[in-house]
This record gives C-alpha cells, structure tokens and sequence, in this order.
C-alpha cells in the first residue's frame, strides 16, 4: 500500500499548486483527495513505527493553525453564528490532518514540489495572456478576483526562485532554466493583472533572496542577478503596453485626488474611505470587533452621517487584511492573524539558519517562508483571508513545504548515519 499511497500524496500536493490558478478551483482538486486520504489512511499509518519523532517546531505549527482556525470559528459564533462563513477558518483546521499525513508518507521526489511551483507560475501567465490578448480583457483575473489572481501568481514567481536556486545547487540545468522562467511568469501573470499591491513586494523580497543565495551564487553571481533584475523591472515599468506606468501614474493621481477632497471613487480612495471605516469600527469595539455582519449595518450609519463614501458600504472587507481583522475581530482576531503568520514564518527561517550551507533543506524552508512574506505585503492592500483561494493558497503551501522541510531534514540526518556507519567499519 506505502509504495502506492506515498508517491500519489506527494504528486496530489504538486498539482495543487500547479492547477491552482489554471483551473476553476485548480486548487481545491488535489486538497479534497488529501484530506480524504488523511482521514482513511492517516490512523493505519499512526499504528506503525513513526517515520521520526514529533519536535516542538511540528507542534507550534500545529497549535498556531488550530488556534487561528478555532477562533475565527468563536468570532462567527460572536456575529451571529452564520454557518456559510464556517467554511474559511475550517480550512485551517482541515489542513492538520493533511499535515499529519504528509509528514508520515515518505517522499520518492521532494523535487515534485518545485515542478508544482514552476507549473502553477507559467501556467497563471499563459492564461492571464490569452485573457490579454486574445479574449481582450482590462485585467487578467482567471476564475478568481484580479487582485487574488495577480497575488497568487506573484506568490508562485517568488517560490519559483527558491526553485531556481534548489536546481542550481543540485547543478540541473534544465530545471533551473524552467524555474527561472518561473520566476519571470509568475511575475508577468501579476503584471497582466494588473494588481499592484503585489509589486510591492518585489524589491523587499527580492533583496531578502540575494542575499539568502549569496554563498551559493557567489558575489559575481549575484552582481549579476541583480543588474539584471534591475534592467528587466525598469524596462518593464518603462514599455506603456506592460501597464505598470499607467497603473502606478493613476495610484498618484488618486491620492492627489482624494487629498484634495474631490474624488472619492477611484480604487485608492475607496481603499482610504474603507479604512476609515475600519479604524471606526475598531474604535467602537476594540476587543472583539464588530462581526462581518455587524459591519454592514456600521458602515451605513457612517456613511449617513457623511463619514465615509456611500460607495464604501458595498464592499465586504476593508481590503487591508491588518485594519479588517482589528474592525471585525478586534484585537484578539489581530493577535491571532499575527500569530498565523510570524509563527511559520518564523519556524521556516529558523530552518534557513539551520541548513545555510544545505540547499537541500535550505530550499524547501526558503520556499515555505515566501508563503507568509508574501502574504505580510498582500495584506496590506488586500484582504487574503476573506476569500477562499486566499486561504487554501495560504495555509496548504505552508503545510506542504513544512513536511518537505522535515523530510529533506531526515534524508540528511539519515546520510550523515550511514557515513559515520561507514567511516566507522573502514576504521
């Protein structure tokens, strides 16, 4: 059963992120199969030996995701137990099973991940292509909104470095081409979508990545890396038909607009008449918020009394995952979003220092700390967590990368053993 089973956990986990934004719900195809298998398979598997020992990194992010996901659960009770809006924060909760499973199912091919990865970026870009130039849309957007579209795709070029370097390390060219033109894609899908709080992200991350691969490269290398980084972004901002002038020239001029006071509608003052609102809201309740539902009766008394935009009413969240969870959830749901993203972030990083030298297990934890780092920045201009896609491309990538982190580990560990066995009897 292992030799069956293994291999199709881990291949279920590389489509998840490779038909993410492909397809309709790309992503929830490999997702059901996973939870499913864990629910069958995970307590056959428990009976036998442990592949390795539960450490108290494991638990952290155990408890971290239980918690996040629980107390979303609570804040729905608060607001009047509306049973639909279950569905997000169980995800957080369903993902622990998945994890548990992931982390008993030893991997043939780690590398799998990686070819998700690259896969998800190219295939985002070709589809938010075709919807440019071929179906003649405005923004690429596939079967989800344009912001979480060009977030996603931005997320998986990220990841596709972390690809790039793992290939580089293992001297596989030709994986190390298709994931540099990853990298490229997923950046490009972003662009065609036209979602700039995503580019934010790139001179911050992209820094954070030189330099985390700078003994790898070599200082040459990453000389390198980044002139043509550098020529390839401002090429890219300069070229009109990128978009990227045009959309960052009318993010100026909205602010300028809405600082004179005369024009609230833009994107950007939509964004500011909302989080007014949420800064009102969290005011008025600064504990546990005033409940998704609870918002939309509070946001109509402000704007009747001329406190923000009539037009800021329609839209459900706050579109700054920070100023949304402090306005409906109050400071406990922000204490708890805060957690949900430093803990694995920090447990990833904590992996990095780890493996600095070992590209092996260094890639995989690289790869896992984009998750957070990506999402820290799209919260910004974004309310991830408020739409589904946000979610399970959130907290199942986290849990996918954690469990390759814990068996690339084990496969080291596990060579250094048989070294120390050899070296022992050659004695």
């Amino acid at each position: 059963m292992d030799r069956f089973l293994f291999p199709v956990v881990w291949f279920l986990s590389s489509i998840t992120l490779a038909l993410s934004l492909v397809l309709h719900n790309g992503y929830s195809l490999g997702i059901l199969l996973l939870f499913l298998l864990s629910l069958v398979f995970y307590f056959p598997l428990k009976k036998r030996a442990p592949p390795f020992e539960f450490i108290k990194l494991d638990t952290a992010l155990f408890v971290v995701l239980l918690i996040y996901g629980l107390a979303m659960m609570f804040f729905v009770y608060l607001d009047g137990w509306h049973t639909r809006e279950l569905d997000r924060p169980s995800r957080f909760v369903f993902a622990l099973p998945v994890l548990a499973l992931l982390m008993r199912c030893r991997p043939n091919n780690l590398s799998w991940l990686f070819y998700g990865v690259v896969s998800g970026a190219i295939g985002a870009f070709c589809l938010g292509l075709y919807e440019r130039l071929i179906l003649g849309y405005g923004r690429a957007h596939g079967a989800e909104h344009p912001i979480m579209f060009g977030d996603t795709s931005m997320m998986l070029g990220l990841m596709s470095c972390a690809a790039a370097f793992y290939f580089y390390s293992r001297k596989s060219y030709i994986w190390l081409a298709v994931s540099v033109i990853g990298v490229l894609c997923g950046v490009g899908g972003s662009i065609l979508s036209g979602s700039r709080g995503g580019w934010v992200a790139l001179p911050l991350i992209g820094l954070f990545l030189l330099w985390q691969s700078r003994d790898l490269l070599g200082k040459k290398n990453v000389t390198a890396v980044a002139l043509i980084s550098f020529v390839v972004v401002t090429s890219a901002v300069a070229v009109p038909q990128t978009g990227i002038q045009g959309r960052v020239m009318q993010a100026v001029d909205d602010v300028a607009r809405y600082i004179e006071g005369d024009f609230k509608a833009s994107s950007l003052g939509l964004r500011f008449e909302m989080w007014k609102g949420a800064l009102y809201m969290f005011e008025s309740s600064p504990v546990f918020g005033v409940g998704e539902y609870g918002a939309k009766e509070f946001k109509q008394r402000l704007a009747n009394e001329g406190i923000i935009s009539e037009q800021a009413v329609v839209f459900d969240h706050a579109h700054n995952e920070y100023l949304n969870a402090l306005s409906l959830t109050g400071i406990i749901g922000f204490l708890a979003l805060m957690a949900v993203y430093l803990v694995p972030l920090r447990l990833f990083l904590r992996k990095m220092r780890e493996y600095k030298n070992n590209w092996n297990v260094k890639a995989y934890a690289m790869a896992g700390a984009l998750v957070p780092m990506s999402y820290m920045d799209f919260a910004l201009s974004q309310s991830m967590f408020s739409h589904n896609i946000g979610v399970m491309m959130y907290v199942f990538p986290i849990v996918f990368f954690w469990a390759a982190v814990r068996w690339a580990e084990k496969e080291y560990t596990e060579g250094l053993a048989t070294e120390s066995l050899k070296a022992n009897k050659s004695d």
